[in-house]
């Protein structure tokens, strides 16, 4: 805003005052040489005390000479006309001295008359000039204000939607955060308390030792492996006992031997990384979330997926050689994606894969072991 307002000032200065300090200059010159002129005028014999005439004929032709004069002659018609006048009545003047002519004297009338018309002129010309800039800055002074206003509703809109946004993460954040938490909570009860349940009821079934008796058993049997298999989607035991290395690698196995996709799975240097919980659930929430979308989506035969520590950082990367994005607007499974990347404070991407399919790219802050 300082830049702009010296900027405005400095061209201000340049189209409105310099000229107009310009114009008052020629004026005041233009009186003084009326001045001279009256003393000069002896010198051609109009006046009865002879005169030196020497020094007004330099100074009148300095003042045509000056660069303003000439952009005047120029810019104004009427003050060209009045300096013509000036010109031929001056050249009159002097042809009719030499010659002893009577004209003189109407030739010095003309050219003080010229004079005078040359010196208002200036004045009307500035004024004119004056009034003409000043509606132009008028309008130029309007424009900036209405600029400046946009400029501010602008800023406030998006502080407003910049806040709204926040919030809505923050909302997100907070759900998703809830949902993890309800999820390891249904996972413990149900590991806890009905699955334990469920085991005592076989182990009693075992005692009858009829028909009835252990059909029921395998029921129950076929009810716990359900229920275990419900709490490891809600909460992968490995994920807290040996982390997101190892719940990992076994969803990749789980996955390719559902769907005989063939999935490649790479973990290197996260030894060296303490991985916050957020961070390693998350991660693996947004692995689940990608391989159900290559599942039901890419058409793929082959999927390769790298979990890599580097530095401070975490990346996980899904490449696949299915049919890629194609161009499809995000859906909520890729939005919840990149909500649960913004949650651990990283980025997502995804785009085209080196082999024609998709590539999925998650990297995020994290520490080294034994650094604050």
């Amino acid at each position: 805003m300082i830049v702009l307002t010296l900027l405005a000032l400095l061209v201000f200065f340049n189209v409105l005052l310099r000229p107009q300090m310009a114009f008052a200059s020629d004026r005041v010159a233009l009186m003084a040489l009326r001045d001279q002129w009256i003393q000069a005028a002896a010198g051609f014999g109009l006046r009865s005390a002879p005169r030196s005439r020497t020094g007004f004929l330099n100074d009148y032709r300095n003042f045509t000479s000056r660069p303003s004069v000439r952009r005047l002659l120029q810019a104004d018609p009427v003050f060209a006309s009045l300096a013509a006048r000036a010109n031929y009545a001056f050249s009159s003047l002097e042809t009719d001295e030499l010659r002893g002519d009577l004209g003189a004297t109407q030739a010095a009338s003309d050219f003080d008359t010229a004079l005078s018309g040359m010196a208002a002129r200036v004045g009307d010309y500035a004024q004119n000039q004056l009034d003409t800039f000043m509606t132009f800055f008028y309008f130029v002074g309007l424009g900036l204000v209405a600029t400046i206003a946009g400029f501010v509703v602008l800023e406030l809109r998006l502080r407003a939607s910049s806040a709204l946004e926040a919030r809505n993460r923050a909302l997100s954040r907070a759900l998703i955060a809830a949902q993890e938490g309800e999820r390891l909570r249904i996972s413990r009860e149900l590991h806890d308390a009905v699955a334990q349940d469920l085991a005592a009821a076989k182990l009693y079934l075992g005692f009858g030792g009829t028909p009835e008796t252990d059909k029921a058993s395998r029921l129950i049997e076929r009810a716990i492996e359900e229920v275990r298999g419900i709490c490891y989607g809600l909460r992968p035991a490995e994920l807290d006992r040996l982390g997101i290395s190892e719940a990992a690698s076994r969803l990749c196995a789980e996955i390719a031997g559902e769907t005989g996709i063939e999935i490649r799975f790479i973990s290197e240097g996260l030894g060296n990384l303490d991985l916050e919980p957020e961070t390693e659930i998350n991660l693996y929430r947004i692995l689940q979330e990608a391989l159900a979308n290559v599942k039901r989506h890419a058409e793929a035969r082959h999927v390769h997926i790298m979990l890599f520590g580097f530095g401070n950082y975490v990346e996980l990367t899904v490449e696949d050689d299915g049919k890629g994005p194609g161009g499809t607007t995000p859906g909520l499974g890729r939005t919840g994606m990149e909500e649960r990347a913004r949650m651990i404070g990283g980025t997502f991407r995804f785009g085209f894969g080196p082999w024609g399919g998709s590539t999925l790219r998650v990297t995020a802050p994290t520490r080294r072991k034994g650094k604050e």
